[in-house]
Formats: structure tokens, sequence, C-alpha cells
């Protein structure tokens, strides 16, 4: 029997096959070796971090793990933290219309396609949407597989640290780097459930406040994850060697490898009183005599920090001296 099959009929069943694809990428989600590892790393630590370059996959990673959990439908590779019920949850992001056009529509797809994104069409129960922001949403509502329903917040850090205050969370996921206050009244919705906390961003503030607290206070409760421009596999060799060099030197580790610059953002991330290390005629600088007044000496001080000799030099008054 010599079956033929009209063109137009292949046509429509290639789109059909393709919009049902796109209505379940969560099923098709492959992740790289990092993001594995970093998915893999809650289930030992309730606070994480994945540090990366831009255009790498690490909101990506989010947006994945927070709509694995509300589906409740863990792929067979998981190996991080497990819900058995529906969640409570919150995603955070810089400003209202950032979080639209990241965290929401990774979630969900663009406005128009909802069905899209991570959380697969047939999951979502409800879209709410929010005041103020074309297209921008308060919550979702997101159908898991014990029957049940889990909730997705929307917030931004705009709203301040009073706007992450009262509810309890089962878990909690902030793209971009937050506001120290922000992270840690938001940390604290989880203190009940103990459930996971976990940032996507990429450290073009250096040693901030955060960065400092996931790299220089080493807790049990908190794993880092880098992933740099050669651990993923979109890039040819000649598209990452374009990326790289398109870049000013200064900003190359971190906007390609994930790694604070030292450069900028907070050099001393000690408190004022732990400067035990510089002479109390430091703090007499910005005295009346400075430096106009005869007797006057110059003073060089080099103190060591993480690694780098620092040279300060500076003029005594003959007052001060």
């Amino acid at each position: 029997m010599n079956l033929q099959i009209e063109p137009e009929k292949i046509k429509r069943l290639i789109a059909d096959l393709e919009a049902e694809a796109n209505e379940d990428k969560l099923a098709s989600y492959k992740p790289y070796p990092k993001q594995v590892e970093f998915h893999a790393a809650g289930a030992k630590h309730r606070e994480r971090l994945l540090m990366a370059g831009n255009q790498l996959g690490k909101t990506l990673a989010g947006a994945m793990e927070t709509a694995i959990h509300a589906t409740g439908r863990y792929p067979p590779w998981w190996q991080g933290k497990r819900f058995d019920k529906p969640t409570v949850s919150w995603v955070a992001g810089t400003t209202g219309e950032t979080v639209r056009d990241t965290v929401q529509r990774l979630l969900i797809g663009r406005p128009g396609e909802e069905g899209t994104g991570a959380i697969p069409k047939d999951a979502i129960a409800e879209l709410v949407p929010a005041r103020g922001i074309a297209d921008l949403l308060d919550g979702i509502r997101v159908r898991h597989v014990s029957g049940g329903v889990s909730t997705i917040g929307i917030k931004s850090y705009l709203r301040g640290r009073e706007s992450f205050q009262g509810e309890t969370l089962d878990f909690l996921w902030f793209d971009e780097e937050p506001p120290p206050d922000v992270y840690l009244e938001g940390l604290t919705r989880t203190n009940l459930s103990r459930g996971p906390v976990w940032l996507t961003f990429t450290p073009l503030t250096g040693i901030s406040t955060v960065v400092r607290r996931y790299l220089m206070e080493p807790s049990p409760d908190r794993g880092v994850t880098t992933m740099t421009i050669d651990d993923v596999q979109h890039y040819t060799d000649e598209e990452r060697a374009q990326i790289i060099d398109s870049y000013p030197e200064h900003e190359r580790e971190a906007r390609t490898r994930g790694v604070p610059t030292m450069g900028s953002g907070r050099i001393f991330t000690t408190t004022e009183k732990s400067y035990s290390l510089i002479p109390s005629t430091f703090r007499r600088i910005g005295c009346d005599g400075a430096a106009a007044i005869s007797g006057g000496h110059t003073m060089r001080r080099s103190v060591s920090w993480h690694g780098i000799v620092i040279s300060i030099s500076f003029t005594l008054c003959g007052r001060c001296a």
C-alpha cells in the first residue's frame, strides 16, 4: 500500500510537534555539568550562589529549579533538594521591568506566549497580574503533581526590605544581586521551613557584602558554583573569543568567568573599628592645619589585604605630627 501524505498536513504536524515541545521546556531541560552541580548542591546547602558570566545560563538554571519544585516534576538526573508537596515561594529581581523581562519570561514565556517557559502550559493554574507595570505578574499559581497548587510570588528589590517581610516560604530565588538587607530579610522567610535560598548573578559590583558572605565567610549552610564561558556549549570557540574581546579588560573576568572584579565594589570589607593595623594618626588627616603648615612631613604605610599590597601615602601637618 502506497500512502502519501499531503505536504500541508506534514507542515501542520511539524508545527503541532514544535508547539508541544515549546509548552514543555521543563521536560527537555538538559543542564550543563555546572548547572547540574549547582542544582545538586541544594541537597546539602541551604544557601547557594551560582556566580556566572553574562548569557551563560545562570537565570535559566534558576527558572528551571523554580519550575521543578513548584510542579513536583523532578527529572531522573535530579540530585538536589526535593519537596513532596505544593510549595510557597518567591522569585525576585532588581526592578519590576527586569523581573518581567527575565525571570517571568523564563518561567512562563513572553506576553501572549504563556506556557512556553520553564513551567509547562498544562501546569499553569492562574496568572495573577500586578498593578502599575504592563504585563508584569504579581504571582503564578502552579499545579503540583500531588494534586495541590503551588504559589510563586514575584518581587523586586526596589520595593525595599519591608516588602520581603511577613510570609513563610519553602524557597526563594534571587536573580541578580540583592541589597544585603533584602537578602537577609528574604532568608529569614525560610527560617521555619529551612528551605533553600539561591542567587544567580554576574558579580559586577566586586567584593560586595553579599559576595563576601559567600566567598569569605565559610559555612556548611552555603555553597558557591562558578560557571565560566568555557563551561557552556552554546558558543563556538570563535564566538567565545569575540565575546571576550568585546568587553573592557577590567570587566572580562566578571562578564565571562563569573569572577568578582577586585578593582570595583567595596575594597575594605571589615568594619571601621577593626582597622587596628592603621595608626591612629590616619584619622587626623582632615584637621584644620593639614598639609599647609610648615613642619609637616610625608608618611607612607603599606598593608596587605588578601594578598594585595596597598600603599598609602599622605602628608601630616606640623600640629598632628
